[in-house]
């Protein structure tokens, strides 16, 4: 072996013996808040994957915020209700985000140096995760407006096709009533020409009737 390359592996192993010392002295967080972060960071932080209610979470809370949405948004079918609980799952993990980034703040001002380093790193992922969630909510929200606003639009235009149907049917209507007037005015008038011409008629056989006997008189 040469003298290069008994230095390169004497470099090595004092390395890997360097390596070990500072495994041996690294034994996790120390004091209660970091073992809290790193309790955290074990179980999953349950801010990505299948929603689920933590631990040290209260169901029944969520449930009254889940009604609360239910009752705000009014939502008009399944979909829509799913759009809704998706709208108070984000709420819940945003406020979730920003209960971690509290426990970050904590460590960072009381915790040891690697507990403190661990903290600015989840920090900057919890802040990540709490806009990812404001978005969901932002992104449903908006669609549920959206919705509801084609839905009026669209209720508006019934009511306006409604209404230009009513007015055809009354202009309709009114021409036949005005039709039917026209044409009882017309036989009213044509029964007067007829009683008119029946007077005269009559007259005109009276008138008759009067002049032959003194016509017969004048001939006899």
């Amino acid at each position: 072996m040469t003298p290069r390359q008994q230095r390169r592996l004497e470099q090595k192993l004092a390395r890997k013996a360097a390596n070990r010392a500072n495994a041996q002295l690294s034994h996790g967080p120390v004091t209660e808040t970091g073992k809290q972060i790193v309790s955290q960071n074990a179980t999953r932080h349950g801010l990505t994957g299948k929603f689920h209610v933590a631990a040290d979470e209260s169901q029944a809370d969520f449930d009254q915020l889940l009604a609360g949405f239910l009752r705000a948004e009014a939502p008009f079918d399944s979909e829509e209700v799913e759009m809704v609980k998706q709208m108070a799952q984000s709420t819940w993990l945003s406020n979730r985000s920003i209960r971690l980034q509290d426990q970050c703040l904590v460590a960072i001002q009381s915790g040891t140096p690697e507990e403190q380093k661990q903290a600015k790193k989840d920090l900057s992922l919890y802040l990540r995760y709490m806009t990812t969630h404001d978005r969901a909510f932002i992104r449903y929200s908006t669609e549920l407006r959206k919705r509801r606003n084609e839905r009026q639009r669209a209720e508006r235009g019934f009511v306006s096709q409604k209404l230009r149907e009513a007015a055809e049917k009354r202009k309709t209507e009114l021409h036949e009533l005005r039709q039917v007037i026209a044409n009882f005015r017309s036989e009213r008038l044509e029964i007067r020409n007829r009683i008119a011409t029946a007077k005269a008629e009559r007259l005109e056989l009276q008138n008759s009737a009067k002049k032959q006997p003194q016509t017969l008189a004048a001939a006899a």
